[in-house]
């Protein structure tokens, strides 16, 4: 896993610093902008639930169903929106179920109690709201299904649907409105500057690098 050793490197200066470091109002203005960060991003299913992905018809293609307000939309459909879209930019865009299931369990916590029915139903909601595009595994062509995976018992694949990804690419959807970029960047920007000053000069000497 070289991408979280690469990580884990970065992020080791901090394995000693503790809350009980900090004063109490830096321990409370962090804890502000965390929680900030934590409401902003409970916006990213909140927005689509009542009012869908897009409020116009922006596409003239699109289905209805982006447009319509998905009471169904909750945190785990949001972060199989977000994988499936970061999956574009790997070997290939097609995930199975239990690919699927085994990101969404690798974040630990709740996620790792969750029925399959769970995250079947909301990989199914997906679909069926046009977001996610389903298809047989032998429609593939045989070089495909190699970047899959090597085991071939599953019958379905997923991937972002070129209609959705549209969309994401050129913004202008609910998100974007209810979750504005600026406000999560000055949080995290709040809790840097409330940091001690050798952390701050680690993190900004780790951004310069990349």
């Amino acid at each position: 896993m070289p991408e979280n050793y690469h990580i884990n490197e970065k992020t080791n200066y901090f394995k000693n610093l503790r809350w009980k470091d900090l004063s109490l109002y830096k321990k409370s203005a962090i804890a502000d902008a965390i929680l900030n960060i934590s409401l902003l991003s409970k916006n990213f299913h909140r927005s689509v639930r009542d009012e869908g992905v897009i409020n116009e018809s922006i596409f003239h293609e699109l289905e209805d169903s982006f447009f319509k307000a998905q009471p169904e939309r909750d945190e785990i459909s949001s972060m199989i929106i977000i994988k499936m879209t970061l999956q574009l930019f790997e070997v290939s865009p097609w995930l199975n179920l239990n690919q699927i299931i085994y990101y969404l369990k690798s974040k630990g916590g709740r996620f790792t109690s969750l029925s399959r029915d769970t995250f079947e139903r909301r990989v199914s909601s997906l679909c069926n709201g046009g977001e996610l595009e389903k298809t047989k595994l032998k429609s593939l062509p045989n070089s495909e299904i190699k970047k899959i995976s090597f085991n071939k018992t599953f019958k379905y694949v997923y991937r972002i649907s070129p209609k959705a990804n549209k969309i994401y690419e050129m913004g202008n959807y609910n998100v974007e409105k209810a979750a504005p970029l600026d406000k999560f960047l000055n949080s995290i920007i709040s809790i840097i500057q409330l940091l001690p000053e050798d952390a701050k000069k680690t993190i900004i000497k780790s951004i310069d690098k990349e």
